[in-house]
């Protein structure tokens, strides 16, 4: 798939048609996309889906086995890390044990031979950046891990590159600490305005970053947009199932308005499939709706039986045996207070409405 960049304001960094083999097995395949200066882009997929060695090939340190890779107008395909223009935040923070956080910071600009007093002017305006001034003379084992990972990011700012890179920056943290710096690392690039690719398997912290996701799937990329795009209106069954949380239930298409899962008849937009056609059904928990004791629920109203209840905080997730979809488990997403009101308990029948406007059609299945 080709993914393009808003066409008013791209091209700082272009990849075509990039391929990557180790030996036998093919780890990218004709990968082009363009990403606009300033944007943040994150690689979203499953372990073993391409995304980290896209990353190491824009940095150069893989080489691509085809295609061409340019960054700000130039020609990068075959140019030495040393000799691209970015900076790079890994996972394991990879701070030198022996410096202190100043001289972290400044590692990449004595190695360019700045001069003292300028060294000492960007190290402290970026420890004010990333609010670690008290912190200067310490080390890296008396910083806690969000601590290391603000080090990690000033470093890799340090010299003002033109391409920020973030290869699983935030999985070594635990959850607070995570949803923390992603608020402080996107303000920082948003201050800057450097453009930024963050490599992830982690769908929230995409949706909560990115300006685009790139969903990579068996080193293609599956689909691309913006987060409301990719969560509203997954172009494939590998995407609606990996973000978020998808039911999917095999059903035919009985006419331009209508599908069947079993004996009942679900309307919904068919898109143009022709009567016969046998597709799958997708339709997001939080999409299903519960409806009232003895009030007609309209189209799409089927009878269910609660199975088994999860409590997610300010919500419920009811796993409801419906036998007219099948013999799948289909999950409702239900507010607390709602659950309470219909006095939700496990075997108690329910009845549960599937608005038509929610119903996605697909020709095939979900990933495995």
């Amino acid at each position: 798939m080709t993914a393009e960049a808003n066409p008013a304001n791209d091209g700082f960094l272009q990849l075509e048609g990039v391929s990557k083999d180790f030996g036998g097995f093919r780890a990218l395949t004709d990968v082009s996309f363009k990403v606009a200066e300033g944007e943040f882009i994150c690689f979203l997929g499953p372990s073993g889906c391409g995304k980290t060695t896209l990353l190491r090939c824009i940095a150069g340190l893989e080489t691509q086995t085809r295609g061409s890779i340019r960054m700000g107008g130039e020609d990068i395909s075959w140019l030495p890390p040393s000799r691209r223009d970015f900076g790079i935040v890994f996972q394991s923070y990879a701070l030198f044990p022996n410096l202190t956080v100043s001289d972290n910071i400044a590692y990449g600009l004595v190695n360019k031979g700045l001069a003292r007093p300028e060294i000492v002017a960007r190290v402290t305006e970026l420890l004010d950046l990333i609010g670690l001034s008290e912190h200067v003379s310490k080390y890296p084992s008396q910083l806690s891990g969000g601590e290391q990972q603000r080090v990690a990011l000033a470093r890799a700012l340090a010299t003002s590159p033109g391409l920020l890179l973030l290869d699983e920056p935030l999985s070594a943290l635990d959850a607070k600490v995570r949803a923390r710096l992603r608020r402080e690392i996107r303000a920082i690039q948003d201050r800057l305005g450097v453009t930024t690719i963050m490599v992830t398997h982690d769908q929230e912290e995409a949706q909560t970053m990115a300006d685009r996701i790139f969903v990579m799937n068996g080193g293609r990329i599956e689909q691309l947009g913006t987060p409301d795009e990719i969560y509203d209106a997954p172009a494939t069954p590998f995407v609606a199932d990996f973000i978020g949380v998808m039911n999917f239930f095999p059903v035919t298409v009985v006419d331009g308005e209508a599908v069947t899962p079993g004996n009942l008849a679900l309307t919904c937009d068919v898109g143009g499939l022709n009567p016969g056609a046998r597709v799958n059904c997708a339709v997001r928990p939080e999409d299903i709706l519960l409806v009232d004791d003895g009030r007609d629920g309209g189209e799409n109203t089927i009878e269910a039986t609660v199975s088994d209840i999860e409590f997610l905080g300010s919500f419920v997730r009811l796993y409801l045996e419906a036998p007219a979809l099948g013999d799948g488990e289909l999950r409702a997403d239900v507010r607390k207070d709602l659950a309470r009101r219909h006095e939700i308990a496990t075997g108690r029948p329910v009845r549960v409405r599937i608005p038509p406007a929610t119903i996605r059609l697909y020709g095939t299945g979900p990933a495995a």
